[in-house]
């Protein structure tokens, strides 16, 4: 009888150690793909005065969507904005978002905004709903819409994150966790959320982060998905530009900001990675115009550098519509570091600038931390005017270590400025200093006496207005 061989046509018999990589290593990746993790909505949350596309709700999207985590991204915010922007009572509505003030002429309004936007949440039919307040002005309106939320539907999960949720304040119990002890929230995110978010989706909530005020900060932001914008409805913006987390952290210390204490290390994106992006999203969603959501969009110099001039050598060829043109928060350095080129560049690449100076007075500025005096300034001003760079100024009036003799240095400023109005300076934003939690101001300020030297810098802050204005400028007051 003829003897047959056990070994397997086509060469070598396979051990058993292979057979059992090769199964469960299969059988791992078809779990991969069985599981089914929970639907998730990220939305933001009214109400921040600007009509852009908010990029959170689009990031965490395109994060969970790399884990194949189902969701959807909503941006309350722009229906919220819209529906204000003819409204003479508006100041009734941003009352009641800042300060839970409640006019009876605005009730049904109200009432309408929160059964809408429940509605939409839900259509969805998540079974997560995580909630992005950008900023501690979109707290009153987190409260109720999550109290509501809970109210109508207990089985879903409510997370809530982002800078909103003022981790910093020193108070004993701080503001997610006072939502969570009410039943209004069930979990709440601090911190970088691409890493967490994922993770607690996942069932994980021992993440660092996750119900807690020690988070980890992204180590690499060079290689994270794009944010994705298809939920998002681009008619509903007046003028869609897309934002690009180009950095996180900050390269100063100024005494008032709060960004140190989130971020302790100052993470940039290559000019390269950046660039990229912005090709992506012209292919992809037809939109040129663009800004940078950081703190800084120089603060790694050689980096922005490389980045303008790529820019600006896209739109060489190219016809006006069809060029690129961005907004970002730019340092004012000594002069020697901005030279013509840089200048050139920024006006090729289409830049607006915002420019923070904080006070026109020289050593409270330097003293702030802004380590720049006003030969920079003046330097920054014409190099600007002489390229056509447009820029804001921003400045907090009437700091308050500012006396009365500096309040006139700043009005006479203005008044031997007036050369500069409109061009390159389109809006000087006018702001009074407010005490953060976290910041070294917060740790150093005598409270009774900055309380009660409210009323001098309010009337300044007034007075400073009439005397821009009277020079020629456009201003914009945020008190």
């Amino acid at each position: 009888m003829r003897k047959v061989s056990r070994r397997p046509v086509g060469g070598k018999p396979k051990s058993f150690t292979y057979h059992f990589y090769k199964s469960t290593h299969r059988g791992a990746f078809f779990i991969h793909k069985l599981m089914k993790y929970p639907k998730v909505v990220v939305a933001s949350v009214p109400f921040v005065d600007e009509d852009t596309p908010l990029v959170a709700p689009a990031l965490l999207k395109a994060v969970l969507k790399a884990q194949d985590i189902e969701c959807v991204a909503l941006d309350l915010n722009i229906q919220i904005y819209n529906f204000l922007k003819t409204r003479n009572d508006k100041h009734l509505f941003l009352e009641f978002f800042y300060q839970q003030n409640c006019h009876d002429s605005i009730v049904d309004d109200l009432s309408m905004m929160f059964d809408l936007y429940v509605q939409e949440i839900m259509a969805h039919k998540p079974d997560i709903i995580g909630l992005s307040l950008f900023s501690e002005e979109t707290q009153c309106f987190t409260v109720w819409l999550s109290a509501l939320l809970k109210q109508q539907y207990p089985k879903v999960k409510i997370v809530i994150g982002g800078p909103g949720l003022t981790t910093l304040e020193n108070g004993s119990t701080k503001f997610p966790d006072r939502l969570k002890s009410l039943g209004y929230i069930d979990d709440y995110i601090t911190g970088d959320a691409e890493q967490s978010l994922v993770e607690y989706v996942k069932g994980n909530k021992n993440f660092p982060g996750i119900n807690s005020h020690q988070w980890l900060p992204l180590k690499d932001i060079n290689n994270q998905p794009y944010p994705d914008y298809s939920d998002y409805r681009f008619i509903n913006y007046r003028s869609p530009l897309l934002h690009l987390i180009d950095s996180r952290g900050c390269v100063q210390n100024c005494e008032f900001c709060d960004v140190i204490g989130f971020w302790k290390k100052f993470r940039y994106k290559s000019a390269e990675s950046i660039f990229k992006q912005m090709l992506y999203y012209i292919e992809q969603y037809r939109v040129y115009r663009f800004q940078f959501a950081s703190s800084i969009c120089n603060g790694n110099l050689r980096e922005f550098k490389k980045l303008v001039k790529m820019i600006a050598e896209y739109n060489n060829d190219k016809a006006k519509e069809e060029q690129m043109s961005w907004l970002g928060s730019f340092i004012i350095r000594k002069a020697k570091h901005h030279n013509a080129e840089l200048w050139k560049n920024i006006k090729q690449s289409n830049g607006f600038l915002f420019c923070g100076v904080e006070s026109i007075v020289p050593h409270v500025r330097i003293a702030l931390g802004k380590n720049f005096d006003n030969n920079d300034l003046d330097h920054h001003l014409k190099m600007a005017q002489h390229y056509g760079v447009p820029m804001n100024l921003l400045l907090i009036a009437g700091y308050y270590t500012e006396t009365k003799e500096d309040y006139e240095y700043a009005k006479d400023w203005f008044r031997q400025h007036k050369q500069f109005a409109n061009n390159p300076v389109q809006q000087v934003q006018l702001t009074l200093i407010t005490v953060l939690p976290g910041t070294r101001l917060e740790q150093s300020v005598d409270m009774e006496k900055f309380k009660s030297g409210y009323e001098q810098r309010y009337n300044h802050a007034k007075d400073l207005q009439k005397v821009i204005e009277n020079c020629g400028f456009h201003t914009r007051t945020f008190f």
